[in-house]
């Protein structure tokens, strides 16, 4: 899994978990030093990032059909091999991980970057696993310094976006970050068209709607060639937006349909792929609401509000900010970890007890088992700050042997939930 990083925390998209590399146990934002608040607030963009723009949501549906696939595959078995590979792509499985490993780009540090030069390279989607994909290529872009390439993909966008609103919302407290990836895309801007590159806002609204597409890095230098060729002219951020949300967008299969309409169909599968990872529990419905409200606020921002990350970023008190607290009280936080390892939330206006993003925690590690290999579970810290969990040996050995126990922790709850209480990895 790709992870968001700064030198003072960092996001795992798609598993809803931010850490923050602070001791104080006191997560308040109003309460925490403004440049605590700041990293936060860098984290918390990429967490609006995983829920409310198409590439972000894509990954979400990706990783949610590879735990399914996996499942699947493996339920009945006695005993199955990890890392698990799936050697086919009958469901579309490996075509849409590889699809988005090229998409992502490079997030390499690089303290002092200049854009030489932009170049436009293709890869190949079939191979020994993948036969005949509906597209054969795609199209990666390259930036070069003095042959110091990177690949220029939504990883670097959406560093690139959160540095920027970073430096608009908390201009006195934010810390200096590398050029690459956390310039990248103001960087490719200035090599097409300085004054657009030096504009922050307009920077800011080509990222997010960038990422509006499957293929960010792309659509980022695609606009930025006919601004440089003045064939685009954009005059105020707000005109990109509109620019954007008037284009048609092409589907696989060839037809087209609104950007919205692209945009509320996948939220819609993403929405059930997420609901399904847990049915049927009445005592987890708390689970299910925060769906709802991540799902309820994607929502309404993107057919309802287009410019509301403007708005965010003309506010430049960040504690004050009354769009990063309308988002707080609109769905809360995702699990936050800070240096001390310990975990705290933002909750929702309303919200009741129960489990929300942390879940997702469990999820990663079952993620990580199949992926990777790795058997032992990472929440051990976790569990042993928590009253009511039975932390012992086989969470360091093999924790889905706890699906025995009258308590489940998360990780034997899903084993157990999905059907997999006689299954073992080897």
């Amino acid at each position: 899994m790709a992870i968001l990083k700064t030198t003072l925390g960092y996001y795992i998209p798609t598993f809803f978990e931010m850490h923050v590399s602070t001791y104080d146990d006191d997560m308040v934002i109003n309460r925490m030093t403004d440049r605590d608040a700041t990293v936060l607030f860098h984290e918390y963009i990429h967490f609006l990032q995983d829920i409310t723009t198409f590439y972000g949501l894509n990954n979400l549906y990706v990783q949610s059909e590879y735990l399914h696939s996996v499942v699947n595959r493996v339920k009945g078995n006695l005993q199955f091999q990890v890392p698990y590979m799936i050697r086919d792509n009958k469901d579309n499985v490996l075509l849409n991980q590889k699809i988005c490993r090229l998409t992502n780009g490079d997030s390499e540090e690089s303290s002092f970057y200049l854009v030489h030069s932009v170049d436009e390279w293709s890869d190949d989607l079939a191979d020994d696993f993948i036969s005949n994909p509906p597209i054969s290529e795609i199209k990666n872009i390259v930036l070069n310094q003095n042959d110091n390439m990177r690949s220029f993909g939504a990883i670097a966008i959406m560093e690139s976006m959160a540095y920027i609103l970073e430096r608009l919302c908390s201009p006195n407290a934010y810390v200096s970050s590398p050029d690459y990836p956390y310039r990248a895309a103001e960087l490719v801007a200035i090599y097409y068209d300085a004054k657009f590159g030096n504009d922050l806002l307009r920077v800011l609204a080509l990222c997010d709607m960038s990422l509006q597409n499957s293929n960010p890095g792309l659509c980022f230098v695609n606009i930025m060639k006919l601004v440089g060729e003045g064939k685009l002219l954009f005059d105020t951020p707000e005109s990109i937006y509109d620019y954007f949300y008037v284009q048609k967008v092409k589907r696989v299969d060839g037809s087209v349909t609104s950007l919205q309409d692209s945009y509320n169909n996948l939220l819609d599968q993403v929405d059930t792929c997420l609901q399904d990872y847990i049915k049927g529990i009445d005592s987890l419905k708390s689970y299910h609401e925060w769906i709802n409200h991540l799902v309820d606020f994607s929502r309404d921002w993107r057919n309802n509000d287009r410019y509301f990350l403007l708005k965010m970023a003309r506010m430049s008190d960040l504690k004050k900010n009354d769009c990063w607290g309308y988002a707080v009280a609109r769905v809360g936080s995702p699990l936050m970890v800070n240096a001390n390892n310990h975990y705290f939330k933002l909750p929702y206006d309303g919200m009741q007890e129960g489990e929300t993003a942390e879940s997702f925690a469990a999820l990663k590690e079952i993620f990580s088992l199949f992926l990777d290999g790795i058997k032992s579970c990472g929440l051990l810290t976790w569990c042993n700050d928590s009253p009511e969990s039975t932390p012992n040996a086989l969470c360091n050995t093999a924790p889905w042997k706890k699906v025995e126990e009258t308590k489940l922790c998360p990780y034997a709850f899903f084993w157990k939930h999905w059907g997999l209480i006689r299954c073992e990895p080897v």
